[in-house]
């Protein structure tokens, strides 16, 4: 078997983050509960308010490789496909299957962040609004990895890798436009401080 993978946006490494806890890892947990092989990799953020937990997002949020914006939550798709060869040298494209694993960087607070109630009612709001708009992207990733297969299938041994591709430039189409829509998710809630 042949892989074929191309990712839409940048894998993010996972983190491992040692001592952080709360509502951030369950709103996460609630958005991606139905869509299987999403890991969230968080990263800390700390501060005594607002205002410099905010610079600390600032300073470590990722990248989106689409439009060079720092965003506060990041999606990424890892999308494999394959097909059996034939005893003759050619290709079972009918077979063709394929793999999908996502991954989604989100901001979670260090244990030692200090807020009062009602900023951290604020966090409590974005994170799970943050939450939403990434799920947003991964379901529809998810749901859409079929358009791949059927594109390989309905190509020839020798178009079937770029009629992936060409599927896989739809799917990114979709998640452009709506990060432009949402302004990647702020015109949903996804903003701290509010």
């Amino acid at each position: 078997m042949r892989d074929h993978a191309l990712p839409i946006q940048p894998l993010v490494a996972l983190l491992a983050i040692a001592g952080i806890t709360g509502q951030s890892s369950a709103q996460a947990n609630i958005a991606f509960a139905e869509i299987p092989d999403v890991t969230i990799a968080y990263y800390p953020v700390d501060g005594g308010d607002a205002m410099a937990i905010r610079r600390a997002i600032d300073a470590a949020r990722p990248t989106d490789a689409h439009d060079g914006r720092r965003v506060d939550a990041l999606s990424s798709w890892d999308l494999r496909w394959s097909w059996p060869r034939t005893r003759h040298g050619g290709c079972d494209l009918a077979a063709a299957t394929i793999r999908y694993k996502a991954t989604v960087r989100m901001p979670q607070l260090a244990a030692t962040a200090r807020l009062t109630a009602a900023e951290r009612a604020d966090w409590d709001r974005y994170v799970a609004a943050l939450a939403r708009h990434e799920a947003v992207h991964v379901r529809y990733t998810y749901r859409h990895r079929g358009d791949i297969l059927a594109a390989i299938r309905r190509a020839t041994c020798r178009t079937a890798d770029a009629a992936a591709r060409a599927a896989l430039a739809g799917l990114d189409a979709y998640h452009v436009a709506y990060d432009r829509e949402t302004a990647h998710g702020t015109k949903d809630g996804a903003s701290f401080p509010s």
